[in-house]
């Protein structure tokens, strides 16, 4: 669709014809970086109706090789004010980890708002630090609390059995692909940095073994490591047992064996390299493996619960 604005437009139509929902579109700024056409798509999608635009400042192919483009952004900020466009909102997209890079492009660039990606899932109080204005510079046991409440989250929706475990297992571990990666990035410590590249992108600073041994776990690119914190925080019951338990590992002799010998993560050349594939060539997506199954009494039993607790909540 994005190498053909004139289809994109016909589909986006077609939906805002259809519904009385708004309808909002992302897009790229092209496929690849002989076919950079996001004016044209923009242009598309406002004249089709659409509410808002969301702007990634990559390439499709582009992956998160290079640092987004916000001077395209820009451009399709200011035509779309020229034309008479400029009620229809454009969030800009791209390597937004702080909220004083966040607050700098809105006022570079004039989007409405910014989205943030990967930015969340490395730092998901991100959303406070924008409110507050302020940089948070969470403790180890406060960041176990955040962790913790995302475990208790996920029990919530699985289900707090084995089976449930199973289905939360896709996606707990998997986080602290990006939680690992937390650094404290003060605003006047790091800004003037930010405006020369993007904080995201850069190379952040690792814990070593003359740092807490708490820090150093929490930091741990290890998957094996990974799995670990995860099942810790889906067994502890509390905030501060989790606590107490990470701490107690973070001074094992398991832990110094994972890290001599623990499994590397993939997840940095995931973020870094762009797609396989030359331009117009995409290799097939690997697909997710279909979780477990549940019997119908079971899911009749959890779907009562979660009613019960609404109710209770309501």
């Amino acid at each position: 669709l994005l190498r053909s604005p004139q289809k994109l437009h016909k589909l986006v139509k077609g939906m805002v014809d259809g519904t009385d929902l708004p309808i909002t579109v992302k897009i790229r700024v092209g496929c690849e970086s002989d076919t950079i056409n996001v004016l044209e798509n923009v242009k598309a999608i406002r004249e089709a109706g659409a509410a808002a635009i969301t702007i990634h400042g990559r390439t499709a192919q582009q992956g998160y090789s290079k640092d987004a483009n916000w001077e395209l952004i820009q451009q399709a900020v200011a035509e779309s004010r020229e034309e008479g466009y400029g009620h229809i909102p454009i969030v800009g997209n791209g390597d937004i980890l702080t909220h004083f890079e966040a607050r700098r492009r809105m006022k570079e660039t004039g989007v409405h708002s910014v989205m943030v990606g990967r930015g969340a899932l490395i730092k998901p109080w991100i959303f406070k630090e924008f409110k507050d204005n302020a940089t948070w510079s969470p403790t180890a046991r406060e960041r176990i609390e955040v962790y913790h409440t995302l475990a208790r989250y996920m029990k919530e929706h699985f289900g707090d059995d084995e089976m449930g475990r199973k289905k939360a297992w896709t996606f707990l571990p998997w986080h602290f692909e990006f939680l690992s990666r937390y650094s404290p990035y003060p605003e006047d410590e790091f800004a003037a940095q930010s405006t020369k590249k993007p904080l995201i992108q850069s190379r952040m600073a690792s814990f070593t073994e003359a740092d807490d041994p708490l820090d150093v776990l929490l930091a741990n690119r290890s998957a094996d490591a990974h799995d670990v914190i995860a099942s810790i925080l889906w067994e502890s019951d509390s905030d501060a047992g989790a606590f107490q338990k990470l701490n107690e590992f973070s001074n094992s002799v398991e832990f110094n064996k994972i890290l001599l010998t623990g499994s590397s993560s993939e997840e940095d050349q995931v973020l870094a390299n762009p797609l396989p594939g030359k331009a117009g060539q995409w290799s097939k997506r690997r697909g997710r493996k279909p979780g477990p199954k549940r019997s119908d009494e079971e899911i009749a039993q959890i779907r009562a619960a979660r009613a019960l607790k609404k109710k209770t909540i309501l």
